[in-house]
């Protein structure tokens, strides 16, 4: 996985020779939807499944000219959506039991797959039937378009965002869960007739329905293409293919927002958003703690090592800080901002974080992981009127060289006024 992260890396070289012109008019699709006669459900039309509104549902709509842009309630590189989002659903009310897919766009859910004694549950280690089970994939050209070989990591940091509006949207109804990445995703891939194109990246699955161990799913999935064209990335697939050797553990009892109300946690989904510019006003280092609250514990915990820069944090020194132990004194806000590729936002911000982890195994999903804490960050930003960004090009070595960290360099997050 190293060689193939190294692949992707931004030096100055690099930027100052790659191609920028990008023809917006072969931009693909950036959502999937299934032939008319497969039949679609309002989600509001079901009580026992409102969460499934908040979680990549359209909050706001922006129009520019004759174009209107649809903001969702999880953020995407460049806006590209990579993501689907497939659930499993047993014992709803009024529903069929079966495999539906999610259209954020329209906020519904298509059955695409009647239950019998099958299920998705035969492709993991823990077979008894589930109440729920989401499945996130990638439809990897929609990011490779325009991102090419860097689109691996978009693609896992979009992957963990989307992961993180799951987690919001189970925990406002108290819905427990457990996040899985060591299910068969190769038969899952093939019994979905994917073909490579989309592949399955981590899965959710909530509350045990029936101690009855469910069968093979006895029919293939119907493939429906996730873009209007699509091409080939030989290096994509074979970093997904790679990522295939890696083992993780189930992740469960998550705390990261159990201090916030129902109401206070509704509203930071409904009005989350990434910003462009900051004020560059300071914030209170009381609410430096309270948007990083169990964030760093969480992260050590799953070996990630998060750095940031404190440009502008009341009482707190300014400077270079590895967890929460200041590392380097000083105004580095100009250093923030040529580390993320001149991009102001990184100086601009009252903080900067930066994921990182070290050059060992999981890094497929410790890059997801990433993700999902950032957007933890978003909404615990949110609920203070705060703004964040996250930022995915930066210099990778001039980041490792002023950190003196030999880490992989995953994401910037900025969170500021």
């Amino acid at each position: 996985m190293q060689k193939l992260h190294d692949k992707t890396d931004i030096n100055a070289k690099k930027h100052l020779t790659a191609s920028t012109f990008i023809d917006y008019r072969t931009q693909p699709r950036a959502y999937k939807k299934y032939p008319h006669f497969f039949l679609s459900f309002n989600i509001e039309d079901y009580k026992e499944l409102g969460f499934l509104s908040n979680i990549g549902k359209i909050t706001d709509t922006k129009t520019y000219g004759k174009e209107s842009i649809h903001l969702r309630a999880n953020p995407s590189a460049g806006g590209l959506y990579p993501n689907e989002v497939y659930i499993q659903l047993r014992s709803v009310k009024g529903l069929v039991s079966g495999i539906y897919h999610y259209m954020p766009l329209e906020n519904k859910i298509t059955l695409i797959h009647e239950l019998s004694n099958d299920g998705l549950e035969y492709y993991f280690k823990e077979k008894n039937q589930k109440k729920f089970i989401f499945l996130l994939s990638n439809a990897y050209f929609r990011s490779s378009w325009k991102y090419e070989k860097r689109a691996i990591r978009y693609l896992l940091l979009d992957t963990g965002h989307l992961l993180g509006s799951i987690f919001a949207a189970l925990k406002l109804d108290n819905i427990p869960f457990n996040i899985d990445f060591n299910f068969d995703k190769e038969s899952l891939n093939s019994d979905f007739s994917f073909d490579n194109f989309e592949s399955f990246y981590v899965a959710v699955s909530c509350e045990e329905y029936k101690s009855i161990e469910v069968k093979k799913l006895r029919t293939p999935i119907v493939n429906v293409c996730a873009c209007d064209y699509q091409v080939k990335d030989e290096f994509i697939e074979e970093f997904y293919k790679n990522s295939l050797k890696d083992d993780f553990s189930i992740i469960s009892n998550i705390n990261l927002l159990n201090d916030l109300e129902k109401n206070t946690l509704q509203e930071a989904i409904n009005k989350r958003r990434s910003i462009r510019a900051f004020k560059n006003e300071a914030i209170n280092k009381e609410d430096f703690l309270f948007i990083t609250k169990d964030i760093f514990e969480f992260a050590s915990k799953y070996d990630l090592e998060i750095y940031f820069i404190n440009n502008n944090i009341n009482n707190m020194k300014k400077g270079l800080y590895k967890n929460v132990m200041l590392q380097k004194e000083g105004d580095f806000k100009d250093t923030a901002t040529k580390l993320a590729l001149n991009q102001k936002l990184a100086g601009q911000s009252a903080f900067t974080l930066f994921f990182t982890a070290s050059k060992s195994k999981n890094y497929f999903y410790l890059y997801i992981l990433s993700g999902f804490i950032s957007q933890i960050l978003y909404l615990r930003t949110s609920t203070l009127n705060l703004t964040a960004s996250g930022i995915g090009a930066y210099f990778d070595d001039s980041c490792k060289d002023f950190f003196e960290t030999s880490n992989n360099i995953f994401y910037l997050f900025a969170i500021g006024k």
